[in-house]
């Protein structure tokens, strides 16, 4: 970060927030490229200003990982910036007016102040105090923020192979990495504060994440398309989105927690002529995982723990713990009759168009579908194999023929066609034969790039919480987070968990996962195995429900 760092580069992407963009598209590169020259110049406010040359070379990176802009533009930027009365030239040499000055010291000085006051938020218990947590804290999120972003332009670019994984920064990796530069500070501490910062639901925490992710990501763009092409119309303007099952899911529900991105979506497609479809097959699916979940609730809903209600990963069964919370008569009906009439609700609400073609029927069972199938569920397996996560056969198959859908549709229409998706296996995932790097493209990222076009400061607080929502089931660990499959175990093994401590239940799924992954709880001969497995770990002497049976 060489030449960056001659400008502060850290302290100006906190400064910088936000760059303020108004909902329209052409000028969104002007506005970027003025507010970093601009925070080049604030950069250096105690000296006399900076020449042409010098602006230049704070804003070129040898490695090419940061971002460069040419002399026209920058000529045409200051030129902009003189008749709007933001610098002042004297004799070849560029300085900030002094109301520029005192508007971008003032912008700096509520930053700082955020950032301050969330410092001293996450660290205010800690022994030497929360200031000296400031500097490593800063410099995670810089890793953090770099990272994310480098990744949404990747995608949108198709800047990747096919065999590289689209995967989120590892944070206990970047700790490593704070934890080599700063080994004075308690990690223990800063780690849970850092988990802190992602977790929990704050405005200040969420305005930091937006502006951070926001500033990194323009900056990047600026660099990879020195051109312009990358912030214009031109990348989705009249592009046809097809949604993936998750995204179809999310449209549908209110209690989803990615609802209100879709509807920021929605609007963005709205207004940059963008086409959303989805195909029969993935409505099939949506059934298919609509029925899965009906079983699940119906063998689980009651037995699970009300303490753990909140930790539990389905948007159905927050319905349902609410409908039986309210002590009024329901069924499952009631929780499934949003669902009905799937396809009708999505054109009604967000004019999204069915596509039903024989190809799906005639290619289900192709050499090339089943090969790419197997290499998505593999490619899953690795992405998610912390959690134990795998992708099943049908849902392997559903992704590669709307996938294969896309080539086709690209190799015969050469039109921008693309699939939305939550599911961050599927970005850069082609077969091998496909000149395309990437058909998919998840729903964060594309939030991200066409927020500058679609987003007005009226509901830019808005759109950072639902940022922050998304990034947070990104980065953080999943391991505090329960599925209805998790506790479907106790329900096939007939042991009832509901009256069970709440620690004992928690702790024996992690259990499960981590020493009988394979075993299915649906098999005869796994089912024995796994009851043997949780009998063993309840009745371990530092268990909850043993200490509570020893002691009646």
């Amino acid at each position: 970060m060489s030449k960056i760092d001659n400008i502060n580069y850290k302290r100006a992407i906190l400064s910088t927030v936000s760059l303020q963009f108004t909902p329209k598209i052409q000028p969104i590169k002007e506005t970027a490229i003025d507010k970093i020259i601009e925070q080049i110049l604030l950069s250096v406010e105690k000296k006399k200003g900076l020449k042409l040359k010098n602006i230049q070379e704070n804003l070129y990176s040898e490695g090419g990982g940061y971002y460069r802009i040419n002399r026209l533009l920058i000529e045409e930027s200051l030129k902009r910036l003189i008749k709007n009365l933001r610098i002042i030239e004297d004799k070849g040499i560029f300085r900030l007016s002094s109301d520029a000055k005192d508007e971008l010291f003032g912008i700096r000085k509520q930053a700082e102040k955020r950032f301050n006051s969330v410092v001293n938020k996450l660290f205010k218990n800690t022994s030497k105090g929360p200031t000296v947590y400031s500097a490593p804290f800063l410099k995670f999120l810089c890793i953090i923020f770099s990272t994310l972003s480098e990744q949404s332009v990747k995608l949108i670019k198709e800047d990747i192979s096919r065999d590289e994984f689209v995967k989120s920064p590892s944070i206990p990796s970047i700790l490593k990495k704070v934890k080599r530069e700063f080994p004075s500070i308690n990690h223990a501490v800063f780690e849970s504060a850092a988990i802190s910062f992602f977790r929990d639901s704050n405005p200040e925490y969420d305005t930091i994440k937006w502006n951070m992710a926001q500033n990194y990501y323009i900056i990047k763009a600026l660099g990879l398309d020195p051109s312009g092409f990358s912030l214009s119309k031109e990348v989705f303007g009249k592009a046809i989105f097809y949604l993936d099952t998750n995204i179809v899911i999310t449209a549908l529900n209110i209690k989803e927690r990615l609802h209100r991105s879709f509807l920021t979506l929605n609007k963005a497609c709205k207004e940059l002529d963008i086409k959303l479809k989805v195909c029969q097959i993935t409505i099939d699916e949506f059934r298919n995982w609509l029925s899965r979940q009906r079983d699940l609730l119906e063998k689980v809903g009651d037995q699970i723990p009300d303490e753990m209600a909140e930790n539990v990963s389905s948007s159905l069964f927050e319905i349902f713990h609410e409908m039986k919370a309210s002590g009024k008569d329901y069924n499952l009906d009631d929780v499934f009759l949003r669902f009905t009439k799937p396809t009708g609700k999505l054109k009604e609400h967000f004019e999204v168009e069915l596509i039903d073609d024989n190809w799906f029927i005639e290619s289900k069972d192709d050499k090339e579908v089943i090969e790419f199938a197997d290499f998505l569920a593999k490619k899953y397996k690795k992405l998610k194999e912390r959690q134990k996560h795998k992708k099943g056969k049908k849902s392997a198959l559903h992704d590669a023929l709307l996938l294969l859908w896309i080539d086709k549709l690209r190799q015969d229409n050469k039109g921008k066609y693309w699939v939305v998706s939550a599911d961050t296996s599927l970005p850069g995932s082609v077969p091998k034969i496909s000149s395309s790097k990437s058909f998919a493209i998840t729903l964060d990222a594309l939030l991200q790039w066409i927020s500058p076009i679609i987003i007005s400061k009226d509901v830019e607080d808005s759109i950072a919480t639902v940022f922050s929502e998304m990034i947070k089931y990104r980065l953080l660990p999943q391991d505090t987070i329960f599925s209805l499959e998790d506790f479907l175990v106790f329900y096939e093994t007939q042991m009832s968990c509901k009256e069970l401590p709440v620690k004992d239940v928690e702790d024996c799924i992690r259990y499960i996962k981590m020493n009988a992954p394979t075993l299915d709880p649906s098999n005869p001969a796994d089912r024995e195995k796994l009851s043997y497995e949780m009998t063993k770990f309840l009745l371990q002497p530092g268990r909850q429900y043993k200490q509570e049976i020893s002691r009646l």
